[in-house]
């Protein structure tokens, strides 16, 4: 592959640590956030992952910082405010607008999805009649994933539409007439195309696309104002690059060991499973107002999401391997040594973003690398959130 040696011009920090704050009636001390995240932000900058940005925020004291470049070819420094695709960290959205919906009675997801397709799109997923909303958020479905159609075939398709606007209908195209992985609700087996499904059900209850009510009933209440489902809404602030490089498989729908830049390829899928472009503290919200109690997300809602008895036996990237690991509605659960915390990432071809919250502490890490679906950038940017995850969970020093 091309070696590119990456000089960090300039680093961007927004930096703020309360003096002190009260907490459970104890005294929270200030944490120097600065001098343990910056350093590790700039190691992560490398051939393979162009630029980076990291929020941690808590109890403690608040970082956000940046590091590397945020356009290749200009060589503009990364700044903290930049809008990304989240990809699969999306998911939570849509699977939140599901269960308010659900909590308001407008759909019910434990009955069977011909309750709300036609027959003809029915009769092209196998085993439809037995299959619900909730098992295509939770990945129990055993629908098949469109991304395993044979011979990059939507990859081929998504790269050939790049000017057009495509939503849910275009992936789940991959999947019909194509044989299930399983029963519903016999296995678990995540899918991108559940999500899709599921949003084309919300378009057809709605009877607009779920974006409308997406605005309306989360970023807007929850004050994302840095957030917008891309595609379908006016992409403000503007979508920032990102970049792919085909280093490994000379199959691939494109050139090897050539950085491309995916920003006008992803900004215009607007679909159910990667629905959301966000900066790395909108995310933060998000995640934390599906967890905690708030006035936007009821605990019914919150219930239906990440109760107990909506917790599936999962498989995926954990965090640790010791950990009970449990997928919710949108949202990975994780258990380790007595500890819970939330996650849900997302990739896509040039963007990499990690999201977790930790109840105890008040803790939010949300991370961005602009570069994605690549070995490489994905093992050193998942071993980064996971060195910034340990900093607080402290289970790998044994603690």
């Amino acid at each position: 592959m091309n070696k590119y040696v990456f000089l960090v011009l300039l680093i961007t920090i927004h930096f703020t640590i309360p003096s002190r704050v009260m907490a459970n009636n104890s005294l929270i001390q200030k944490v120097d956030y600065h001098s343990n995240y910056q350093p590790m932000l700039d190691n992560l900058i490398s051939e393979h992952i162009p630029g980076a940005v990291l929020l941690v925020k808590s109890q403690g004291g608040v970082y956000i910082g940046s590091a590397g470049f945020k356009d290749l070819e200009k060589k503009q420094p990364m700044t903290t405010d930049i809008v990304i695709p989240n990809g699969s960290a999306g998911k939570k959205l849509t699977a939140l607008l599901a269960a308010m919906l659900a909590d308001e009675g407008v759909i019910n997801l434990d009955v069977s999805i011909s309750t709300y397709l036609d027959r003809q799109l029915l009769g092209k997923i196998q085993h439809s009649d037995r299959m619900t909303i909730r098992q295509l958020l939770n990945h129990t479905s055993g629908i098949f994933e469109y991304n395993d159609a044979s011979d990059y075939a939507f990859f081929k398709a998504q790269f050939a539409q790049k000017d057009k606007v495509t939503t849910d209908m275009f992936p789940l195209g991959f999947a019909l007439n194509q044989p299930a992985n399983f029963k519903p609700g016999k296995e678990y087996a995540y899918s991108n195309t559940g999500y899709a499904l599921a949003g084309v059900i919300l378009e057809r209850v709605l009877k607009q696309h779920p974006s409308v009510a997406i605005r309306n009933k989360i970023l807007e209440p929850l004050k994302m104002t840095s957030s917008y489902s891309k595609g379908v809404e006016k992409h403000m602030p503007k979508l920032a690059s990102g970049f792919f490089i085909n280093d490994s498989d000379p199959a691939f729908p494109l050139p090897m060991n050539v950085w491309v830049d995916t920003k006008e390829i992803i900004g215009t899928t607007a679909t159910s499973d990667a629905p959301l472009a966000s900066s790395v503290s909108d995310m933060a919200k998000l995640l934390r107002a599906i967890v905690r109690d708030n006035g936007t997300v009821s605990r019914s809602v919150r219930a239906t999401m990440i109760g107990e008895k909506s917790l599936v036996k999962s498989w995926g990237p954990r965090f640790y391997s010791s950990s009970d690991f449990h997928y919710g509605l949108g949202v990975w659960v994780e258990k380790v040594r007595g500890k819970t915390f939330y996650h849900h990432g997302g990739t896509e071809f040039g963007y990499f973003t990690q999201n977790i919250y930790i109840p105890d502490g008040d803790v939010s890490i949300t991370a961005f690398a602009n570069c994605g679906v690549n070995e490489q950038c994905e093992s050193e940017f998942q071993n980064f959130t996971f060195a910034v995850l340990d900093s607080f969970l402290k289970v790998r020093q044994g603690i």
